[in-house]
């Protein structure tokens, strides 16, 4: 328990701690904890690490199968914790008075109920403010929240179907596989193949229409000029290369070492793999032209491993990376659309923003820290932008690979 009477009885924080929450005196962030694990039903296992089982604020990690333990002990009542369809049941009117909305939901009924606990009067109190503000922000209004949870669904339909078409291509799957729903990502439980840069092309034709469809079902791109929707279009293909290989590696796990590569090829990253700028080098390679081909693939492509490691540090959800996605298409566009473009550009970056907020707020018990994380991830992912198409320009000046002319023309645009 607390020395301070005031504070947390969970992690004994200070701040918020005025009120119980489902039984017990705790902070905000600790009853938004306890409401989101009991009303998903989600199970934790200790990860046994130094300090995180110390269950406290100060911690930079808790351990969550201890925290939750935490809220059992000191009494946390799961039967407390209302469901979503419940809690739309009710509106709040002021401290410890609620009424019930009506069956229609359009109006509210004229009589009211006043909700006590009787072992503690302080109880609906707490559990009222807990519905309105479960953590460090307040929860956003019902219009806003549905056009947050809108603009999800829409990302994560196009990326869906992105992944529909990628393990059609490339993945050697059966159908009853193939054909399977919700996977976020191609190569689940399909094998993968070996990187093999005699046969690398780039991109294929495949490629680009698969991006087009993407692009053209992102809220405001058809909205632009002609010279607007090129250019965002050319930025779409770059970005998918980047951010899907980074989060294709993280799903295969960072901890077997290997980069996985939008097409469902990867490269073993331990032991280090070649440059072909090393001594005697040129002797492993059967012509000049081989190795000038490997020194011009391999660079730019283990140059992504800089963006996967810190990627896969971050453990992105799904939703987070459909709209990290997004927003680097739009942030980065931007600064080269036309007057009119940015307008949209603003406009649907900022939606995207408020959506991975929302998502944020879901997910994690300082919503704040998290989606400052995941924003930062735009830093890393811009730079990688750049080398590839630097390289690219570097490709198509020098004739070294037979790619495919437009993708010179689609990743000439730096």
């Amino acid at each position: 328990m607390p020395t301070n009477p005031n504070s947390c009885e969970v992690c004994s924080s200070s701040s918020n701690s005025s009120c119980n929450h489902f039984g017990a005196r705790t902070c905000k962030a600790c009853a938004a904890f306890f409401r989101r694990t009991v009303s998903m039903k989600l199970d934790y296992q200790c990860i046994d690490q130094p300090d995180a089982c110390r269950v406290h604020c100060d911690s930079r990690v808790i351990c969550r199968f201890c925290r939750l333990k935490k809220c059992h002990d000191i009494g946390m009542k799961p039967l407390l914790v209302k469901s979503k369809n419940e809690r739309k049941n009710y509106i709040r009117i002021s401290k410890g008075l609620i009424r019930k909305r009506s069956v229609l939901g359009d109006n509210v009924k004229e009589n009211s109920e006043e909700i006590q606990n009787d072992d503690d009067p302080q109880e609906s109190d707490a559990e009222m403010e807990n519905e309105s503000t479960p953590g460090p922000s307040s929860e956003p209004s019902e219009n806003v929240s549905a056009e947050n949870q809108e603009t999800v669904t829409k990302f994560l339909k196009l990326e869906a179907s992105m992944c529909d078409r990628r393990r059609l291509l490339y993945a050697e799957t059966p159908i009853s596989i193939v054909l399977e729903s919700g996977k976020e990502w191609p190569y689940e439980n399909a094998p993968l193949k070996m990187f093999d840069y005699k046969l690398s092309q780039g991109m294929s034709k495949h490629d680009f229409v698969m991006i087009m469809d993407y692009a053209r079902g992102m809220p405001g791109f058809d909205e632009m000029n002609y010279a607007d929707s090129v250019f965002c279009y050319r930025l779409v293909c770059a970005v998918d290369f980047v951010i899907n290989s980074a989060y294709y590696t993280y799903k295969r796990g960072i901890e077997h070492n290997e980069l996985v590569l939008s097409d469902g090829t990867f490269i073993p990253m331990v032991p280090t793999p070649l440059t072909g700028y090393e001594e005697n080098a040129n002797l492993l390679f059967q012509s000049q032209d081989d190795l000038m081909k490997f020194r011009t693939l391999m660079p730019l492509i283990l140059h992504q491993w800089e963006t996967c490691v810190p990627f896969a540090q971050l453990a992105p959800s799904h939703e987070e990376f459909c709209l990290l996605k997004a927003i680097c298409v739009w942030h980065v566009s931007y600064y080269r659309l036309s007057e009119d473009g940015r307008r949209i550009a603003i406009a649907q970056r900022n939606r995207l923003i408020r959506a991975l907020h929302h998502v944020c707020h879901l997910d994690s018990d300082d919503v704040g820290e998290r989606f400052g994380n995941v924003m930062m991830a735009l830093n890393y992912i811009m730079e990688q932008i750049r080398h590839v198409n630097c390289s690219f320009v570097m490709i198509s000046i020098f004739g070294i690979l037979k790619v495919d002319s437009l993708m010179l023309d689609v990743t000439s645009f730096w």
